[in-house]
């Protein structure tokens, strides 16, 4: 026996969820804990520059590169969609925005039989992990966690028109979307201090990899989870070349997103039973719900010229403009390589919510071409279109022996005629704004030049032809009570024993939220879930 690879708990995947994990069970040093991550380290500079987003997001060498299937309302859009493969995960190359959902989501998720997620309880777990030391502990914020909260060091004057816009149209200023209420329009709070990035990684595992219980291991692919009957007990991970097992006493713990989760429950025996066979996967446990339930937030972009000289795309058009860039955030962390790429937004509803938000509307203070990143020569904003609580459902699936390359994943989107009405009114609602007087004398033509969309033709014509997805994917290992579901409300995978999974595919509805704040929180839930398994 080689004790070297004998473990109390192996957790596969360092992404955001999984480095909390990591943290909060090797506290405890009578406990030994693996920490598999398949990516590599975050020594690369642009990790932890804001503005960096725009050099990692999408390069294989940061993001697994996932195809999505043809989408049938999307004119048969197919195309790439991208998922951290660093340690942090997608934390380390994402916008950074903290948003942690509204109240009546989690509440929801209490009605659906899932107790102990209701929404004062999460609360606390949100506050556990933060120091926001911008602003006073109290009900809804607090200081001395390990994950760096901040409030904008600056504002900007288009930024500021954007909030005055939107009061005009009835839309409330709101200095803090994670305080009492998310409704309104303000600036985002983000996982940034001093005008650096804080990833799960930088919060949660560089400051206590000195622990003699904890083992990081980058470069470390899983291949599947290995059974003693139906018991969880071991890892098949393959490591430089070679084949290696790990082993849990306790229990093993899949952190690796509403992606790579399902697909590695799949390949390990549990999961839908006909398409394990057909993938000649012998079956563990016959789980019909495992890759089932993908949700995602649908958010079409609405591009503007500018009249003045106002934005990103204006600085990165000289080669004077991108030294100022450099120097500013050089000496004083400031200027637009200080920011993320949006830092400004609206949580508003439509007619077809009128209790609450429906619509997240994010500020860019840059352009991009339609089709792909590239940044328009002249100066420009975005507006994307957020859809907060989509009825559509995707599936994800094993397609072949590589978990990434052979994937099987359809998002359906706008499959259900309340989507196609929120998205419609929420690009009625921007359009409404960026003609209203505040902005007057920043935004000029709509650059996409299409007719006001109604008709679901119309609609489908627009969303056909723009990007159109957050990266807010979830759902695909929901937890609840029902007969289907994957999970128990303690995140223990039902029909099987010492296996747990623990990140945002876990959520039985997608929270009115982007997602990173929460896969916090799910780490910090799920870590006192397994704390008190273990007693």
């Amino acid at each position: 026996m080689n004790d070297s690879n004998y473990y109390d708990y192996v957790i596969v995947g360092a992404g955001t969820a999984g480095c909390v994990v990591a943290n909060r069970l090797s506290a405890d040093p009578g406990v030994r804990v693996l920490l598999l991550e398949a990516g590599g380290g975050d020594g690369n500079r642009w990790l932890h520059i804001p503005i960096g987003y725009a050099r990692v997001f999408g390069k294989p060498e940061f993001n697994w590169i996932y195809q999505v299937q043809p989408e049938p309302q999307l004119n048969n859009r197919a195309g790439p969609f991208y998922q951290g493969k660093v340690i942090g995960g997608s934390s380390a190359v994402n916008g950074m925005i903290y948003l942690r959902g509204q109240r009546e989501d989690f509440d929801h998720w209490v009605r659906l039989g899932c107790s102990g997620w209701d929404y004062d309880t999460v609360l606390r777990c949100y506050l556990r992990s933060e120091d926001q030391r911008s602003r006073a502990a109290g009900t809804y914020h607090a200081v001395g966690g390990p994950l760096a909260v901040s409030d904008p060091a600056e504002p900007h004057r288009v930024v500021d028109a954007f909030i005055d816009a939107a009061g005009q149209a009835g839309i409330p200023r709101n200095p803090d979307f994670n305080g009492a209420t998310q409704e309104g329009a303000g600036y985002y709070q983000t996982m940034t201090r001093n005008g650096r990035r804080c990833s799960a990684a930088m919060a949660f595992i560089h400051p206590v990899k000195h622990r003699s219980n904890l083992a990081v291991m980058t470069g470390a692919r899983v291949e599947k989870v290995l059974f003693d009957g139906k018991n969880a007990d071991r890892v098949a991970v393959v490591v430089d070349g070679q084949r290696l097992t790990m082993h849990a006493r306790r229990e093993v713990i899949v952190c690796g997103g509403a992606f790579a989760s399902p697909l590695l429950l799949q390949a390990s025996g549990v999961g839908p039973g006909a398409l394990l066979q057909s993938q000649g996967v012998a079956v563990v446990h016959d789980a019909p719900d495992v890759g089932r339930n993908l949700q995602n937030h649908f958010n079409p972009w609405i591009s503007y010229r500018c009249k003045q000289p106002v934005t990103f795309n204006d600085q990165m058009a000289t080669r004077w403009g991108r030294m100022q860039l450099v120097l500013q955030y050089a000496l004083r962390r400031r200027g637009f390589m200080a920011l993320g790429p949006v830092y400004g937004g609206a949580l508003c509803r439509t007619a077809l919510s009128p209790d609450r938000p429906d619509v997240h509307i994010h500020f860019f203070l840059f352009g991009t071409e339609r089709v792909k990143p590239a940044l328009l020569p002249f100066s420009a904003v975005m507006a994307t279109v957020c859809q907060l609580r989509p009825e559509s459902r995707g599936t994800v699936e094993i397609g072949g022996p590589d978990l990434v390359k052979d994937a099987k994943i359809r998002f359906n989107f706008m499959s259900t005629e309340l989507d196609r009405q929120t998205v419609a009114a929420g690009m009625a609602k921007v359009r409404d704004l960026m003609h209203r007087p505040a902005l007057q004398s920043y935004i000029g033509d709509e650059l996409d030049a299409y007719p006001d969309v109604s008709t679901d033709e119309e609609l489908k014509n627009y969303t056909g032809e723009v990007r159109g997805t957050a990266h807010h994917i979830a759902g695909t290992c929901r937890m609840g009570i029902d007969a289907q579901a994957v999970l128990d409300p303690q995140l223990r995978v039902r029909g099987v024993g010492r296996l747990r999974v623990v990140d945002n595919s876990i959520m039985p509805t997608l929270l009115s939220a982007d997602t990173a704040a929460p896969a916090v929180m799910i780490g910090e839930r799920a870590s006192d879930f397994i704390i008190a398994d273990a007693r």
